[in-house]
């Protein structure tokens, strides 16, 4: 168990450590509009937030009868992004350009109209920090919730919700969606990051003294406390959530593929599967896919896009 946490943190560092290399092509430099061909818009704004306690950055798809049916609302999906992205990183062309694919989904009837939203999550695993000065999970479950539903004409009710994500993003929406099953109908995760330890920093002493911990515990102690508070993580666990089965009629599905570049460092695949195991186990009804051959992040969620939005639409009029 310690041996796979040490590798799990060096794993997550080095990519933090590494981002900016890749931080052209990871975020959209222009945040003017993008019109796209069937009428959608993508737009990136921000609003004054409580919960984080600055402007909050999202990005947003408005779809192709947006702007020509003014009395008409729409459901909405809520996409959380993985570490070292942004609300912009969906939209780049490193990772699929997936809101061309999002209209033409729509465009062909194969999913109804829907509001998407991609909050900046900044490296906050979607968790609410420890002294409760930057609530990224508040935001999620309740702030963005009633922004949007009072800006952009989106339908109420937890039917007309559902969440979504990747890595990091894959474990905030499943986490976020079993903690609050009466807001969220569904709940998706592409190769979600999950812990197997007793906390993300329960790791062996030889491990602290590397640079890569050091980046992981400035990332990590605001979130968990310092010393960590077991507490607030068991709180944020989806593996407790899982096993206490309380999760209603939420639909629930994650994937990984078997090319994953975290098996080796992380064992992802053990942590998505020890959660599909305790799902079953508990008697919640979930959908988990392995999909051979294939890789980490928003390549997986580009593969995977139509399948993934149908799931997220699953519920919606």
């Amino acid at each position: 168990m310690a041996l796979r946490n040490t590798v799990a943190l060096c794993s997550l560092l080095f990519a933090g450590v590494a981002a900016a290399q890749f931080e052209g092509e990871r975020r959209r430099g222009d945040l003017v509009p993008l019109q796209l061909p069937g009428g959608s818009v993508v737009e990136f704004k921000s609003f004054d937030s409580k919960a984080i306690g600055a402007a909050e950055a999202y990005s947003i798809l408005l779809p192709p009868s947006f702007s020509r049916e003014p009395s008409r609302t729409y459901p909405v999906i809520y996409f959380l992004h993985g570490l070292n992205n942004d609300q912009t990183s969906w939209t780049v062309e490193r990772y699929g350009n997936l809101q061309n694919k999002a209209e033409e989904l729509i465009l062909a009837r194969k999913v109804p109209e829907f509001i998407m939203v991609h909050p900046n999550g900044g490296n906050s695993f979607y968790c609410d920090s420890a002294d409760g000065s930057r609530r990224y999970e508040s935001l999620i479950s309740q702030e963005l919730i009633e922004y949007v539903e009072t800006t952009y004409r989106a339908t109420k009710g937890r039917l007309n919700r559902a969440i979504g994500g990747t890595s990091m993003g894959g474990y905030g929406a499943l986490k976020i969606a079993m903690k609050f099953p009466d807001r969220y109908a569904v709940a998706v995760g592409h190769s979600p990051i999950i812990f197997l330890g007793k906390n993300p920093l329960d790791v062996p002493d030889e491990m602290k003294a590397s640079r890569y911990y050091q980046f992981f515990i400035g990332i990590m102690k605001p979130i968990l406390g310092d010393p960590v508070q077991q507490e607030l993580w068991d709180a944020n666990n989806p593996l407790l959530m899982a096993k206490n089965g309380k999760l209603g009629d939420l639909h629930i599905y994650f994937d990984y593929g078997t090319e994953d570049r975290y098996i080796r460092s992380i064992g992802l695949d053990k942590g998505v599967r020890e959660l599909d195991r305790v799902l079953t186990e508990a008697d919640v009804s979930h959908s988990f896919r392995e999909h051979p051959g294939e890789p980490h992040g928003w390549a997986l969620v580009a593969a995977h896009f139509e399948e993934s939005l149908q799931f997220l639409c699953q519920t919606f009029k």
